[in-house]
């Protein structure tokens, strides 16, 4: 990493800006990129400045849907480099005789997709070695995933990479999940989570088990952070570890996973092969706290009825000697009750913190930090052991201004059992 000779850490040097080909410095007013671990593409916009008439956009008849590249450098060396394309625009402001134009862009992978069409069959394929092929399709490669998942069966039938990895990340199974099969009783038990994330950064896609995110095996650690109540005299490598602000909007919704199914369900599945009835029950004993379990025990532990028929033999032929094992042709007693378990106790806690630009940070990372107490006769003052600790950055925007400033805005989650400093690397 080479040091850069800032004296301000939101400084931030230029390195290029083009649209089409053509130089842009001198016109931008601002960027702001994201990657998001619920987003398959980046996205972001740029706002340039422009005159009322013969500007940048008439003479190089701008469509708003040319080539975008940029790359910035931060004082501590780290450089962000984006190649993308423009894909609207959004705003078109004009003040005295300056335009304002706000246009938005994304990654090619959004092209590639809407031109793209997958009419295969995949019979026993594991989740990522599917997601893998889409991803090749929309240009790119996995990344360093460690997700197999239970081999499974499904039909493209003419639909876009993307709707085939959305059908995966939810339909897919993990190997932490499981689904009784017992003779002549209906009533039977659904245990463990399943559930698959997706997403596009700036080193390429990701995949990888909701489990493996939440329990921070995905992506690069970031540590030692802290929002200082004063920031005098500190180095520059200090104060690029400060966290300028931080605000966390919910904590908990317990009404709402009840309604989800979090916490509590039952799937009752009617099996068109043979005529079984069978009622899944589903008590997602590992996602909650003490508190929890209290508040919701386990002979109350029924929020949500799901109601699906299922046609196990539905992927063998029709002349086949023997019938398809368990769960093979459909999974939706491996993954339905599991999957609204692990969705719904992922994101419990939400907080937005802005630092000064850190173009080392991905979608998906784990971020530690120490959030300063005030010290007064009623606080020993320290850290915060509520909202310190570790948490999964769930998006990353990056905000670069005219007047040479840069932020770095991280959305962060927890999950229901990782409630404060002690318990956030709890998994």
């Amino acid at each position: 990493m080479t040091q850069s000779n800032f004296g301000d850490p939101t400084q931030f040097e230029i390195t290029e800006i083009t649209i089409d080909d053509q130089d842009v410095r001198g016109i931008f007013f601002a960027i702001s990129i994201y990657e998001n671990i619920y987003s398959p593409v980046i996205t972001g916009s740029i706002i340039i400045i422009d005159s009322d008439g013969a500007g940048f956009i008439e003479e190089n008849r701008i469509e708003f849907i040319e080539p975008i590249e940029f790359s910035f450098k931060n004082a501590k060396g780290d450089t962000l480099n984006f190649k993308g394309v423009l894909n609207e625009l959004r705003n078109e402001v004009i003040k005295d005789s300056i335009k304002f134009y706000t246009l938005g862009f994304t990654s090619e992978a959004v092209r590639k997709n809407e031109q793209t069409f997958m009419t295969g069959a995949f019979k026993n394929s594991k989740p990522r070695d599917i997601v893998s092929e889409m991803a090749e399709k929309l240009g790119g490669n996995i990344q360093n995933s460690s997700a197999g998942g239970t081999p499974m069966n499904y039909i493209s039938s003419r639909r876009r990479p993307c709707d085939v990895i959305k059908y995966v990340l939810t339909h897919g199974v993990s190997d932490r999940s499981e689904a009784s099969n017992q003779e002549e009783t209906k009533a039977e038990e659904a245990k463990g989570t399943t559930g698959f994330l997706f997403w596009e950064t700036l080193d390429g896609f990701r995949f990888d088990t909701i489990d493996n995110v939440v329990a921070g095996e995905v992506g690069t650690p970031h540590k030692d952070f802290s929002l200082r109540l004063a920031n005098r005299n500190l180095s520059m490598e200090e104060q690029m570890n400060s966290i300028v602000s931080c605000e966390f909007k919910q904590i908990g919704d317990f009404q709402t996973k009840l309604r989800s199914g979090a916490f509590g369900a039952v799937n009752i599945s009617f099996d068109m092969d043979t005529g079984e009835y069978k009622e899944y029950k589903f008590y997602n004993e590992q996602n909650m706290t003490e508190k929890q379990k209290k508040a919701l025990p386990i002979q109350d532990a029924v929020t949500r009825y799901f109601s699906k028929p299922i046609s196990n033999q539905k992927f063998m032929p029709p002349n086949a000697c023997t019938p398809s094992q368990p769960n093979t042709g459909d999974q939706s007693r491996k993954y339905l009750n599991q999957n609204a378990g692990r969705q719904n106790t992922f994101s419990d806690q939400t907080g937005e913190l802005t630092l000064y630009p850190q173009f080392d940070f991905r979608a998906g990372d784990p971020f530690e930090c120490k959030i300063s107490q005030v010290k007064d006769e009623k606080a020993e003052g320290g850290y915060d052991r509520k909202h310190s600790g570790r948490y999964i950055i769930q998006q990353v925007g990056h905000h670069f201004f005219q007047d040479g400033k840069a932020y770095t805005k991280i959305k962060t989650i927890r999950s229901t059992i990782q409630q404060d400093d002690a318990s956030s690397t709890k998994s």
